[in-house]
């Protein structure tokens, strides 16, 4: 899981979706329905190569290749955001356009031509009909980020093009759900991946009691949210995470309901009433509001699993440190701390091959090394791999020779008294 986004970050990334896809990149000012956007020829002193695949027309000026790989990713993307949403994708009257540049002058030029100025990250340029409309990327230096980016305003794009002003809380909500989806480069096949980075601070603002009521989320006005942006950022994912995912199925039911109601051509403001209507003649709104702070309260961050863990273990509790455990690294899995600990859980219980390879997760991770080759070297002891555990233990001691070297030649000793050598 990512550190949780300063609130710096957040109005720097809704500003690119709450104002930047409508107020600060609406049709051109002269002539709107005559100078379309997504035209090649507008990329003015650049070669551009072009790909295209089962939804999506796209420009790369980097390479043919390129442009082929982002298509590809995208019609995965589009496949993964169609699986909750379930639109007629035969009613596009034309491919989705998306034109990358590769690097932010690029884009900042191009963005300076279309729309008389630039942004901060991707943007996608709603205009009156699919075909001018473009979602604008660049190449970034952190594929990571270029992901998270990408499969943010690849689906605003998405859902504009089948509703033209869905409610601001779905098209930010689900965005910030989607933003983890990723293309696997060994099978080709893109998922989704639970992000839940806003939960610490979803659960922050719960604390704070500052989090809007769900009735008032649903209907919040592009002002109020761009006034509220700290809050209706990360609540707006935590809705779309509770109507999703809570035990309460008549939640789950409400959310596909609501998608049903959208109507392509309603207004933002048509839009969110029909939802808001339709939430309160089956819920109601304080009932709804109790329940939405429980599944809140019920909801642990990674920081919470892993002192839960910690202390789990501590207390010699090994079933409910490795679910802990287990549940951080499904949250977290750049972090050395629960295969770490899970590998001291399968040392415990003896299934020493597990062991092995938590531990070099974690040491691929960056974990201390010292001390994980000196787990390993126990482990491989525990398992009689006497070689595997002198190397391991003597790389122990060399890295921390203060805490390691001593114990390290007492085990090496062993070895040697137990094989004879």
């Amino acid at each position: 899981m990512k550190k949780t986004l300063s609130i710096l970050a957040v109005v720097f990334l809704v500003a690119a979706s709450v104002g930047a896809q409508d107020a600060a990149a609406p049709a051109p000012a002269t002539a709107p329905d005559t100078a379309p956007a997504a035209a090649p020829a507008t990329v003015a002193a650049a070669k551009s190569y072009s790909a295209s695949s089962h939804h999506y027309a796209v420009w790369s000026d980097i390479s043919t290749e390129d442009a082929t790989a982002l298509a590809t990713t995208l019609d995965g993307l589009f496949g993964v955001y169609n699986e909750y949403f379930r639109f007629d994708d035969s009613t596009l009257k034309s491919a989705l356009t998306v034109r990358k540049f590769a690097t932010k002058d690029a884009f900042d030029a191009y963005l300076r031509k279309v729309i008389g100025e630039t942004k901060d990250d991707f943007v996608y340029l709603h205009y009156p009909t699919v075909e001018r409309s473009e979602l604008v990327v660049y190449a970034k230096d952190n594929a990571d980020d270029f992901d998270a980016s990408l499969a943010h305003q690849a689906f605003v794009q998405f859902l504009k093009a089948f509703i033209s002003e869905p409610p601001l809380w779905i098209r930010e909500g689900f965005a910030v759900f989607f933003e983890r989806t990723r293309l696997d480069p060994k099978t080709g096949v893109v998922t989704y991946v639970d992000n839940q980075a806003w939960l610490e601070t979803v659960k922050l603002l719960q604390s704070q009691a500052r989090l809007y009521k769900i009735t008032d989320l649903l209907v919040l006005s592009s002002d109020d949210a761009r006034a509220g942006l700290d809050v209706f950022y990360p609540q707006s994912w935590a809705l779309v995470s509770f109507f999703l995912n809570s035990p309460d199925r008549r939640y789950n039911r409400f959310i596909w309901d609501a998608i049903a109601h959208l109507s392509p051509e309603g207004t933002l403001e048509q839009n969110q009433t029909i939802v808001r209507d339709f939430f309160l003649r089956w819920h109601n709104e304080q009932a709804a509001q109790a329940d939405f702070v429980t599944y809140l309260d019920g909801q642990r961050t990674f920081a919470e699993l892993v002192t839960s863990g910690v202390r789990a273990y501590g207390d010699k509790d090994l079933e409910t440190a490795q679910k802990a455990f287990t549940q951080a690294l499904a949250k977290n899995a750049t972090s050395y701390i629960p295969p770490y600990y899970l590998g001291l859980i399968a040392y415990a219980k003896g299934d020493y091959v597990l062991a092995d390879g938590y531990y070099k997760t974690a040491l691929d991770l960056g974990s201390d090394a010292p001390i994980t080759n000196y787990a390993l070297g126990i482990n491989a002891y525990a398992s009689r791999r006497f070689d595997e555990a002198k190397a391991y233990l003597q790389k122990a001691s060399d890295g921390d020779p203060t805490k390691y070297q001593a114990k390290a030649a007492d085990i090496i000793t062993r070895i040697g008294s137990d094989t004879g050598m």
